[in-house]
């Protein structure tokens, strides 16, 4: 902990610096995925991996953070940006339960729902907010009448030194397309852009001066294509829109008067804020899992109640809270530890063997490929189709157990079948070739794929087990619950009538490991492009 040790004296004479101005620290979160469980930081060596991150390293963080604050006469707040549970065993055994009495403990002040805390329904998410003894913040996810849940509230108005600071939650509208929309019957996710519009106005009516959005719709590595694209459209004459959801850095151009973003949603942390060069927005987001902490602290002038400017206290704006570095709190250690055991009995019992790293990508890629093999070899199916998102993370080299399975594929999906002619399936096969998470994790099946042609005709030569598609053939295609109730565009699907196999994805993963061991990569690509 000297790293945060050695920041006190810059607090404390920032704050001598300017009678007028008050300090707000934010520390923040986003895209916890379940992980208050330490981990081992794979992502900077996967032969010796440092431990990194977890539940008792951010408290004991947030601890010290929050006393140096304190003594140097600063304001702080403890914020989440969305996502929080779905991803690991202790976040899914009873649905995200534990992460929020974990919450609790730390003493976050708010967070914001995301896309996955909707993964076993609105019920599930109002039932997780009803639980925290912190605000949940949202203003674009409503009743089918149109009202904010009772659980929830779009803003909330903290008083700094004066300053009325709002901070206003928005969750991604494209959480429709993300989730199974039975769990969502009654519910609604509506324009990010009239949401906060609407608050904005209604936060500043109740004495708001400074606005804070706490978004999990994500900032983009290159926000300088979005923005480019933004005035582009206002150079025509245009107004600027997306037939799917805004990103941080678009929605900054279009709705002014936003102070500073807190994000989530994209996985990727933000060595230094990111600031619109239009309208002046400080954004920052984290990496995710619980593997680090970001610290914003913003200068408030008590006379304009407006941000002054902004600094890291830290010197980047986001820590890896590497286990080399911090030390864990020993009363939050043990209240993931009593999570923990009951959520991953048996999960370390070893099933096979990786001969070395089966990675996953951005597009088609090795594991990918291996659990649509294995999809296809449990049920027989004559062709297997896996969506990319599912699969969260890499198969190291080394002994495969349970939790490493269920680390790369934590959504406990079912597999559903459908029977398809050659030309139907086709057709659901050209519906991956569009773009936007729709690409081809892929078995019993290969093509050429010219991205040159018209959407709905980029497939050539496609070949069903090496045999020519045949149109007018019956085929077998299993693919996920996910992609089956047409999810990420495949809204395709939801014309056939699947039915269930009876065989749940990271159970046959397993069983293809156990039968197929020792695994490795397959680099051959099955989808080739030639444009």
């Amino acid at each position: 902990m000297a790293m945060i040790r050695a920041i006190l004296p810059v607090l404390l004479l920032a704050a001598l610096s300017r009678s007028g101005t008050v300090y707000l620290n934010i520390l923040h979160t986003n895209d916890m995925h379940g992980g208050i469980v330490e981990r081992d930081a794979t992502f900077l060596n996967p032969d010796f991996p440092p431990g990194v991150g977890g539940g008792a390293w951010i408290a004991s963080f947030v601890s010290e953070a929050r006393r140096q604050c304190e003594d140097a006469g600063e304001f702080v707040v403890l914020v989440d940006a969305g996502d929080i549970w779905q991803g690991t065993p202790v976040g899914g055994f009873d649905s995200g339960a534990s992460v929020v009495s974990w919450m609790n403990a730390v003493g976050y002040d708010m967070m914001t729902l995301g896309n996955h805390d909707f993964d076993r329904g609105a019920e599930t998410a109002l039932r997780n907010a009803a639980l925290a003894d912190f605000p949940v913040i949202c203003a674009n996810f409503v009743t089918s009448e149109g009202a904010v849940p009772d659980e929830i509230t779009p803003y909330v108005i903290r008083d700094f030194g004066g300053v009325q600071t709002a901070f206003i939650g928005l969750t991604t509208p494209d959480t429709r397309t993300l989730v199974d929309e039975t769990g969502l019957e009654g519910y609604a996710f509506i324009n990010e852009v009239l949401s906060l519009e609407r608050y904005i106005d209604e936060a500043r009516d109740a004495g708001a001066e400074t606005i804070i959005l706490v978004s999990h719709l994500g900032q983009p590595p290159d926000p300088g294509v979005y923005l480019e694209r933004v005035f582009a459209s206002w150079d025509r004459g245009e107004e600027y829109t997306k037939s799917f959801a805004l990103n941080n850095a678009e929605l900054t151009c279009l709705v002014p008067g936003i102070g500073a973003v807190i994000s989530g949603h994209i996985h990727m942390g933000l060595s230094e804020p990111w600031v619109n060069p239009l309208t002046h927005s400080i954004v920052v987001q984290g990496y995710g899992n619980g593997t680090g902490i970001g610290w914003l602290r913003l200068s408030l002038d008590t006379e304009t109640g407006t941000i002054t400017g902004f600094d890291c206290p830290m010197g980047e704006e986001y820590a890896s809270l590497l286990h080399e570095q911090f030390w864990p709190d020993s009363n939050v250690a043990a209240l993931v530890e009593s999570f923990r055991q009951v959520a991953e009995a048996g999960m370390d019992e070893v099933v096979g063997q990786a001969l070395t790293e089966i990675p996953r990508g951005a597009s088609e890629h090795p594991l990918g490929r291996l659990v649509a093999d294995a999809m296809r070899w449990r049920t027989g199916a004559d062709v297997a189709l896996m969506n990319r998102g599912g699969i969260r993370a890499s198969i190291p080299r080394g002994p495969v157990s349970a939790r490493t399975v269920y680390t790369a594929l934590p959504f406990e999906e079912d597999i559903l079948a459908f029977r398809v002619t050659g030309s139907e399936l086709l057709e659901i096969l050209e519906t991956g070739m569009q773009g936007r998470r729709r690409d081809m994790q892929i078995s019993g099946f290969t093509c050429v794929r010219d991205q040159s042609l018209p959407d709905g005709s980029k497939i050539l030569e496609p070949m069903v087990n090496g045999v020519p598609l045949d149109p007018g053939v019956l085929y077998t295609f299993v693919t996920t619950g996910y992609l089956a109730y047409g999810s990420v565009g495949f809204g395709i699907l939801t014309g056939f009538e699947p039915w269930h196999t009876g065989y749940n994805l990271m159970e046959t993963v397993l069983e293809y490991v156990k039968e197929f061991s020792p695994i490795e990569p397959d680099y051959r690509d099955r989808v080739n492009w030639v444009q």
